[in-house]
């Protein structure tokens, strides 16, 4: 089982397509140098199955490269890959203590199809330009420490079949938008107490923020309403008790200025 920290000296395999991870107690962040992937970088990539580092992986207490077989996991279920890899492009860092967030420059990997980071302790938010990623179809952030709103760039996905984000202290509207509003099962954002919207049961404030506005107006234009009131009250009182051609003046000069602050206040 490997442990210690990433060396960032894995990006300079210029042909790795797939790196698998998992599994370890590998710690320390994400080197940010793996944007440099230059087989992960372009969109639709072919690699030839005779490629000296096609895949690399944990195997036997090392760094193995593969070209032929790999049992990884895929769109959340396990699956055996044998000359099908030569076509899969992913990175698979689950199940480690992986701590800080995830690396902004990880978008630029244009042809990335699998992205699995779960279970870690990653923080932050995650990448606002994930939407980079056109040609990811499953990507798994569950089990971890992100916070903050969930891109709306995640929309824009147009592969993406397979998404768990489960288990994080994201908040916000969840994006319906695009290829997010095919995606139903609650479970992909489950025990993420901030989220709301669909497909979750829980309204969102700003759906109800609208309703409370409207009661403050309301709440605004009944106390306008009570104090044109008594002002008027005051006028006919004033009137009955003050009976005088100048006091009557003024009382009326207040009615109107009041008039118009009531206006004022119910078109805002």
């Amino acid at each position: 089982m490997l442990q210690g920290c990433i060396p960032w000296q894995l990006s300079d395999h210029s042909q790795l397509q797939l790196l698998d991870l998992a599994n370890n107690q590998l710690n320390g962040s994400i080197p940010k140098q793996f944007a440099n992937f230059a087989s992960m970088i372009e969109q639709n990539n072919g690699f030839d199955l005779g490629s000296t580092h096609i895949l690399l992986t944990y195997s036997n207490r090392s760094l193995t490269p593969y070209s032929d077989r790999i049992n990884e996991n895929w769109k959340g279920k396990y699956y055996t890959f044998e000359k099908a890899i030569a076509h899969m492009i992913g990175i698979d860092m689950s199940n480690n203590l992986l701590s800080g967030e995830i690396p902004a420059e990880l978008t630029n990997l244009k042809g990335l199809q699998l992205l699995n980071l779960s279970r870690n302790n990653l923080s932050g938010g995650i990448p606002a330009d994930i939407g980079n990623l056109k040609d990811l179809e499953s990507l798994d952030l569950s089990c971890n420490e992100l916070s903050g709103h969930i891109p709306d760039s995640l929309s824009s996905l147009t592969f993406l079949s397979s998404l768990n984000l489960s288990n994080n202290q994201l908040s916000g509207p969840i994006p319906r938008d695009g290829q997010l509003g095919t995606l139903n099962d609650p479970s992909i954002y489950s025990n993420n107490s901030g989220l709301c919207g669909l497909p979750l049961n829980i309204a969102c404030r700003n759906g109800s923020s609208g309703s409370a506005a409207n009661e403050d107006e309301d709440s605004g234009l009944s106390y306008s309403t009570l104090g044109g009131f008594a002002f008027r009250f005051w006028l006919w009182f004033g009137e009955l008790i003050f009976y005088d051609p100048w006091w009557i003046t003024v009382l009326s000069c207040i009615d109107r200025v009041l008039n118009k602050i009531v206006h004022i206040i119910q078109n805002c």
